[in-house]
C-alpha cells in the first residue's frame, strides 16, 4: 500500500481552543477513509488543514511526498489540481446566476488559460458534457441552472466539478447529509463506481455511521481534536475498541424495535 497523503502531529488553535490537536494519519492511495465524530471533534477543521484551506499551528501534511506548507505558490497550485472538495450543501457552493456549464468549468478554465475566450468555448463544453454524462446527468443540463435541478442532481453536479482537474484525492465533507435516503444511496453507488474506474482515493467526513459503514475502507474516530480510533471499517463496527467509539454505534437508531428492546434489555 502506498500512502497518498501523510499527516504528521497536526495542531490547529483558535485562541487557547485546540481544533486539532496533534493528529499522525495516513490516507492510503486507492482507499476511502472516513472521518467520524460529533459535531465540534474537528473533522472539518482536519480536512481544511489537509486541503491546505488553512495553515496548522504545528505539524506537517506531506502529499505525494510535498509537505504541502512548505510549497511556493507555483508548486502549489499544481499540487491544488490533485486535492479537490464536495461539499456538504451543494447549492450554497454554487453561483446561482451561473449555468451549469460555467459552474463545472470553472476549475478549468481557472488552471488552464486556453480554455478561456471564444477558441476554448467548444472544448470546455465538451469536457462539461463528458463531465455531466461520468456522474449521470445529459449534456443537455449544461445550459440549465442550479435552481431547476434536485438536491440529488446538484449534488451530482458538484462530484462534476469536482473531476473536472483529474483530481487523486478528493474530501467528501458530509456530501449526502442533505438528501433523502434513497438519493444517498444512488450518491454512494456513484461514488464507488467513479472510485473504480478512476483510481480515486476519498476522505469522506461524515456523522452518519451508517453511511460511513457502507463506503469505508477505515475509520478514524475524531473526538476534541485527537483521534480515539483509528481501525479498518470491518473491525470497528464488528469490535470498536474505545468508549466513545462504542458511545457512537449506540446512538444510531435501530430501524428493528425488536433488535433495539433486545440491546436495551442485553446492556
Amino acid at each position: 500500500m502506498t500512502n497518498l497523503a501523510e499527516i504528521r502531529g497536526l495542531r490547529k488553535d483558535y485562541g487557547a481552543l485546540a481544533a486539532v490537536d496533534g493528529v499522525d494519519l495516513d490516507v492510503v492511495a486507492g482507499e476511502t477513509l472516513a472521518v467520524v465524530g460529533e459535531s465540534g471533534s474537528g473533522k472539518t477543521t482536519l480536512t481544511r488543514l489537509l486541503l491546505r484551506l488553512e495553515d496548522p499551528t504545528a505539524g506537517t501534511v506531506r502529499f505525494d511526498g510535498d509537505d504541502l506548507f512548505s510549497l511556493g505558490a507555483a508548486r502549489l497550485r499544481k499540487v491544488r489540481r490533485e486535492m479537490q472538495v464536495v461539499l456538504q450543501d451543494p447549492y450554497s457552493s454554487m453561483n446561482p446566476r451561473l449555468r451549469v456549464t460555467e459552474i463545472v468549468a470553472e476549475p478549468l478554465v481557472t488552471h488552464d488559460p486556453a480554455l478561456r475566450g471564444r477558441r476554448g468555448r467548444a472544448k470546455v463544453r465538451d469536457r462539461v458534457a463528458g463531465l455531466l454524462h461520468a456522474v449521470g446527468l445529459p449534456s443537455q443540463a449544461q445550459d440549465r441552472y442550479p435552481h431547476e435541478f434536485s438536491g440529488g442532481q446538484r449534488q451530482r453536479i458538484s462530484i462534476a466539478r469536482a473531476l473536472a482537474l483529474e483530481p487523486r484525492l478528493v474530501v467528501l465533507d458530509e456530501p449526502t447529509s442533505a438528501l433523502d435516503v434513497s438519493v444517498q444511496a444512488q450518491v454512494l453507488d456513484l461514488l464507488a463506481d467513479l472510485q473504480d474506474r478512476l483510481a480515486l482515493t476519498y476522505v469522506f467526513v461524515s456523522h452518519n455511521l451508517a453511511v460511513v459503514q457502507r463506503i469505508s475502507d477505515r475509520v478514524a474516530v475524531l473526538r476534541a481534536g485527537k483521534i480515539v480510533e483509528l481501525a479498518s471499517s470491518r473491525q470497528l463496527f464488528s469490535a470498536p475498541a474505545h468508549e466513545y467509539t462504542r458511545s457512537l454505534l449506540d446512538a444510531v437508531p435501530n430501524p428493528d424495535p425488536r433488535l433495539a428492546r433486545r440491546h436495551a434489555v442485553t446492556t
